[in-house]
């Protein structure tokens, strides 16, 4: 059975200044339910794509031709239209939708470290003894220990914050989640954990996650789906974009091609992109 869609990309283009295009996107699709890393040089637009997917900020150069298809569960909506709302919708739309977790970690000092990881579920309304119990839950997996749960932010170390800010993306409720570097704090083992109960999370509700990485071997041990981007244009008008060549499947443990081509060698493919 074809794997559901969730996001189906046509003729993108992303700038941050009209006229300088960032990130080129001809043609993707993202099926719901998979975990999907996005590697590629620094600056080729990685942070960009999750960025404009997400709805974190306006870089879509509107043309009759884009279309970023984005399936709720419920219905299909255009990405590019929802930036016509006002801010009240835009919120509601990317806090219905959407979790984020990124390399820095947006903790915010004057909260517990349980209020940051309980935050965005009360903020749905749910009960703060049912929050409390999934985040202790989280934690426990995460081998973070109970008692930190009321310390202070400023008494924690940068990869407790980072495990921490990973709780309280992992616990809302969500459809895409989206991770920049997530991972950038934490040593191997640790980071390999947080992935493996990213997985679980996804596998158990039926939910996608787009991590943009640096990690090779994260990717290779942990992804279903690689889009590795690569660079094109010439002079100033260098810049990042997707081709189908580059979307990598995972079957159990072997790598392919979108059209069904095995890899042989999934590292030297990524490592000969990283290093054009």
């Amino acid at each position: 059975m074809q794997d559901e869609i969730i996001y189906d990309i046509s003729n993108l283009e992303c700038q941050y200044i009209p006229g300088t295009t960032v990130l080129r996107i001809p043609n993707l699709q993202i099926p719901k339910g998979k975990l999907v890393f996005v590697l590629g040089v620094s600056g080729i637009g990685k942070s960009t794509f999750i960025e404009t997917l997400g709805l974190m900020n306006r870089t879509i150069h509107v043309t009759p031709e884009t279309s970023i298809k984005f399936n709720n569960g419920n219905e299909v909506e255009e990405i590019k239209s929802i930036w016509d709302r006002d801010n009240k919708a835009l919120s509601k739309f990317r806090n219905d939708h959407f979790s984020f977790i990124f390399q820095n970690t947006n903790l915010m000092p004057n909260f517990s470290a349980g209020e940051n990881m309980c935050i965005s579920m009360l903020i749905e309304g749910k009960k703060l003894s049912d929050v409390k119990q999934k985040v202790l839950e989280v934690m426990d997996k995460l081998n973070l220990e109970p008692e930190l749960y009321d310390r202070k932010i400023q008494e924690l170390s940068g990869g407790q914050r980072q495990r921490l800010a990973f709780v309280r993306a992992i616990i809302a409720g969500f459809n895409v989640l989206f991770g920049d570097e997530p991972t950038g704090n934490l040593d191997r083992d640790t980071g390999h954990k947080l992935m493996r109960t990213l997985k679980q999370n996804l596998s158990d509700f039926n939910r996608t996650g787009i991590i943009v990485s640096h990690d090779t071997d994260l990717a290779l041990s942990f992804a279903d789906i690689i889009l590795l981007l690569s660079k094109t244009g010439e002079g100033e008008d260098i810049h990042g974009t997707f081709d189908d060549q580059y979307y990598l499947v995972r079957e159990q443990t072997k790598w392919f091609r979108k059209n069904g081509e095995k890899i042989d060698n999934p590292l030297e493919l990524i490592s000969e992109i990283l290093t054009k």
